[in-house]
């Protein structure tokens, strides 16, 4: 939807709200996987610890893009800011796909077993 909206930037205002309206809809929906999605990635002695990570690396990242966002617009432009972040949530979405796992069809045991018998592996080595 961000790339829509570059893509119609020189479309009326209005088409430019909904398409942002829409893209925002859908980022909010998505940043809640934050909460859901690390905490059955790591066994439960790790797992505070974990998701400590995964959230703060997520502000440094907020943080950073907070900064750069208005340097960016300055000196380039909008559209180059927004093909950014274009690039920047593609980049995310295939390192997810290609990496994360899918705990869905896992118990949490399961995958604790899993991060333990890889965490062994790795120390043994």
């Amino acid at each position: 939807m961000l790339a829509a909206l570059v893509a119609f930037a020189d479309t009326s205002p209005v088409v430019a709200v909904v398409i942002f309206a829409l893209f925002a809809l859908v980022l909010a929906a998505a940043v809640n996987l934050e909460y859901v999605y690390p905490p059955e990635l790591f066994p439960t002695d790790l797992r505070a610890s974990g998701v400590g990570i995964a959230v703060a690396a997520s502000r440094i990242g907020s943080a950073d893009s907070t900064f750069l966002l208005p340097i960016i617009v300055a000196q380039y432009s909008v559209n180059v800011a927004l093909i950014a972040c274009v690039i920047v949530l593609a980049i995310g979405g295939l390192i997810c796909w290609a990496w994360a796992p899918e705990t869905g069809t896992e118990a949490l045991g399961e995958v604790a077993e899993e991060v333990q018998k890889e965490s062994d592996e790795h120390t043994h080595h």
